[in-house]
């Protein structure tokens, strides 16, 4: 299997990486991404993901069926690719929060401790993505697509504070064919 992680200038995309699979292939932004990957990993960065040029990385990738997972700026990213908005929300960096997870095929259901690094928040997903991680607030924190194998993940699954993140990104992972 040939994952590919996007690595957006984030001080955290190596934390993510050593999530993955081994063997992930690291490419510097869209621009350096090339076709051929069985999953594309899109990680955290600085800016928004519209800046950042991921929007239109996401949909080549959604056209072609191939699995996403989406970690903060990531998460951004495939949600505004479905048409979602993008709000400014109260800076949320290195806050532990509880997230409540429910309806999801790739996380457990329950409430989990989860680290957030944002200061963006989607808001207006339209079908066939849906949310199935919030915050008590309704900051939503986690969303996937009805059928196909994209997860956004709006927190950091590999902080210490997210203790079951490895577990988070292990099942996405374990689901794909």
């Amino acid at each position: 299997m040939r994952v590919v992680f996007v690595e957006n200038d984030d001080s955290f995309s190596f934390n993510v990486v050593e999530l993955l699979p081994a063997g992930v292939e690291v490419v510097r932004g869209p621009r350096s991404f090339t076709h051929g990957a069985d999953v594309v990993v899109i990680g955290p960065g600085p800016t928004d993901p519209v800046r950042a040029g991921l929007v239109e990385l996401v949909q080549r990738l959604v056209a072609s069926n191939t699995p996403v997972l989406g970690v903060c700026l990531g998460h951004q990213a495939l949600a505004l690719a479905f048409g979602a908005t993008l709000v400014r929300s109260t800076p949320a960096h290195g806050k532990v929060a509880t997230m409540q997870v429910s309806g999801s095929r790739f996380l457990p259901a329950g409430r989990h401790e989860v680290m957030r690094y944002h200061s963006l928040s989607v808001t207006n997903l339209p079908p066939p993505l849906q949310v199935v991680g919030r915050l008590d607030d309704g900051t939503v924190m986690a969303i996937e697509h009805e059928t196909a194998p994209f997860l956004g993940l709006q927190f950091h699954p590999d902080s210490y504070a997210t203790p079951r993140g490895r577990e988070f990104v292990d099942a996405f992972f374990r689901s794909l064919p």
